[in-house]
């Protein structure tokens, strides 16, 4: 089931999916990218962790756009986003603490790929999970590349686009909770026919 609060706030920022695959560059691999999710610190994905200052801290004063998203994350009474937030600005800190990638994580989008991991994955999977288990890794991996404007070096855009359309599971929990809620109107519809018809025939038959 996934996290409502999150998807409204995520729709709330009106970022369309298709159009994140405009404009794309080459990145670094996806198995570069999986590689440094799994070596996320601990304590980034400490509850009380502060990711508005942790981004200060990531970004110079160019972060302005990316402090904002991460306060945007904070907002929500959920700490998944905290967390997935988190884990997005380790992969910008990585660079420099761990050695660089084979291209550079683009900054010019970094806001929207923390807001895209924090409001519309983390509402359906959980980051710890994005650290521990391989297919969510790769999700989390390739997810944040499409929105920082990147896809995976060596791979075709089209080849990128295929794999991600088949992992994404927020893109499953959406489609998933637009069925639910056409179910629910189409079963509102039919209660207030109901109930009309039933004070027609109340109101045909009785005694005046």
């Amino acid at each position: 089931m996934a996290d409502e609060e999150l998807f409204e706030a995520w729709l709330d920022e009106e970022l369309d999916l298709d159009a994140a695959w405009d404009g794309l560059t080459p990145g670094p691999t996806v198995d570069e990218v999986m590689a440094r999710i799994s070596t996320t610190p601990s304590w980034f994905l400490d509850e009380a962790v502060d990711v508005v200052a942790l981004a200060g801290d990531v970004l110079d004063e160019s972060g302005g756009p990316v402090i904002a998203a991460a306060r945007k994350a904070s907002a929500t009474s959920k700490v998944v986003a905290r967390q997935s937030a988190a884990v997005v600005l380790w992969l910008v800190s990585s660079q420099e603490l761990a050695g660089p990638l084979s291209t550079a994580l683009r900054v010019d989008r970094l806001d929207r790929a923390l807001l895209a991991m924090s409001l519309r994955l983390a509402a359906v999977v959980e980051p710890q999970r994005w650290v521990d288990e391989a297919e969510r890794r790769e999700e989390a991996a390739r997810t944040l590349l499409l929105w920082c404007g990147q896809w995976p070096g060596g791979e075709s855009e089209q080849n990128a686009r295929a794999i991600l359309s088949r992992l994404d599971s927020a893109a499953r929990a959406e489609a998933l909770e637009r069925a639910r809620r056409d179910r629910e109107h189409r079963s509102e519809i039919r209660r207030r026919l109901e109930e009309a018809r039933a004070r027609e025939a109340a109101s045909r038959y009785s005694p005046e």
